[in-house]
């Protein structure tokens, strides 16, 4: 349960971080009105939609994918 929470708020930052700091700033420099608009949304909006991964990430049972075992 502890291992879901915090990797929980591993992935809420890392998405939050990437869509503020790297992915904005990104689409915001093309000057396209498309771009920039969603440039600007992901500066202001990025940690919001960071945290609602993070929710989505813990409520859904968390972890990677596991593979299916092989009968010998």
């Amino acid at each position: 349960m502890i291992t879901r929470i915090v990797l929980a708020v591993i992935v809420a930052v890392v998405v939050g971080i990437l869509l503020t700091a790297l992915l904005g700033p990104i689409l915001d420099s093309l000057k396209v009105p498309i771009a920039t608009t969603i440039g600007h949304f992901f500066d202001n909006w990025g940690f919001v939609i960071g945290i609602l991964c993070g929710l989505w990430y813990f409520f859904a049972g968390g972890g990677l994918p596991s593979l299916p075992k092989r009968n010998p």
